[in-house]
C-alpha cells in the first residue's frame, strides 16, 4: 500500500526515542494519540508528538491506533521489564559485575527487552547476556548509559523542587561548563550547581546567552577601573538593575549603572 507520509512518534519506553514512522494512505494519526508500530518484527505502542526526530530513513510503520488490550498489555509489560531489571541486577552481582540497571523496556509481546545500566568503566557482560536470554525466552540488549542519560531515564526532583528538565522536556545534552556559573555570578558550591546525576545542571544553559550579551565589553570581576577621580575595583554586576558594583581603595563599596565601565 502506498504511503500517504511520516510522522513524528515517541515510544512508550524509558529512553527518548523519537522518530519518523511511515503513515499508510487514508490514516491520519493526530498529536497525543498512542498508536501501535511496527519495527522490523517487533510491536511497539507509540504516541504522536511534535518531537524533534532522530536523522535517518525511517524502517518503522504505524499500523493502527492502539485499543484496550495493547494499552493492558502495554501496562503490564511495564511491570515484567521492571522484574526483569530487578532480576539482571541481581544476576550482574552474582557475575562481579559493577553494573546499575537503571531502566529497562520491553516490546508489546516480551520478545525483547532492552536494559540500561551504568558503569565506571566498559563492563564485558557477554555470559550474562547469554545467562538473561536463557531466562527470560526473548533476546536481551543491554546498553550502557551516562549518568546525566541515567537521571533522565529514572526522574526525580531537583533543587528547584520540580521535576528535573531532562526527564520533562530537555531532549539532547548540550555541553555545560562553570564559565556558565561564573557568568552568572553564581555561587561557586558543587551542592548547588550540580545536579542529581553528579554533573552541572543542565539549566546552567538555560539564560547563559542572554547574561554573556549583557555584560559583553564589561571589566571582568576582580579587575580595577578608573571613572574620572573614581578608582575602583569590580566586585560583582547585578544584571537586573543594570549596576556594577565597585569596591574602592579605602574599602567602601559604591554601586553605579555599568554603562560608565563598559568599553566602547
Amino acid at each position: 500500500m502506498a504511503t500517504m507520509g511520516f510522522v513524528a512518534v515517541r515510544k512508550l519506553v524509558p529512553w527518548p526515542d523519537c522518530h519518523l514512522a511511515r503513515v499508510e494512505r487514508g490514516k491520519a494519526p493526530k498529536p497525543g494519540q498512542i498508536w501501535l508500530e511496527r519495527e522490523g518484527g517487533r510491536l511497539w505502542l507509540v504516541r504522536i508528538t511534535h518531537c524533534r526526530p532522530q536523522e535517518g530513513e525511517s524502517r518503522c510503520v504505524l499500523l493502527r491506533p492502539a485499543g484496550p488490550t495493547e494499552l493492558k498489555a502495554h501496562e503490564e509489560g511495564r511491570r515484567i521489564a521492571e522484574d526483569r531489571r530487578r532480576i539482571a541486577q541481581r544476576e550482574a552481582m552474582r557475575f562481579g559485575l559493577p553494573m546499575k540497571f537503571v531502566a529497562a523496556e520491553q516490546t508489546l509481546h516480551g520478545d525483547f527487552i532492552r536494559l540500561f545500566f551504568t558503569a565506571p568503566q566498559r563492563v564485558d557482560f557477554r555470559n550474562l547476556v547469554k545467562f538473561l536470554s536463557r531466562a527470560f525466552q526473548a533476546r536481551v540488549e543491554l546498553r550502557q548509559v551516562g549518568p546525566r542519560d541515567a537521571a533522565r531515564m529514572v526522574g526525580g526532583i531537583g533543587v528547584c523542587g520540580r521535576e528535573t528538565c531532562c526527564s520533562v522536556f530537555l531532549r539532547e545534552f548540550k555541553p555545560i561548563t562553570l564559565k556558565m556559573a561564573f557568568d552568572q555570578s553564581l555561587v561557586i558550591a558543587p551542592q548547588r550547581l550540580t545536579g542529581i546525576c553528579g554533573r552541572l545542571r543542565c539549566c546552567l544553559a538555560f539564560e547563559h546567552s542572554h547574561y554573556k550579551e549583557l555584560l559583553e565589553g564589561l571589566p571582568r570581576v576582580g579587575k580595577k577601573v578608573q571613572i574620572g577621580e573614581m578608582e575602583g575595583r569590580v566586585i560583582s554586576y547585578n544584571i537586573f538593575r543594570g549596576t556594577v558594583t565597585l569596591e574602592r581603595p579605602d574599602g567602601s563599596r559604591v554601586e553605579i549603572p555599568w554603562e560608565e565601565v563598559r568599553n566602547p
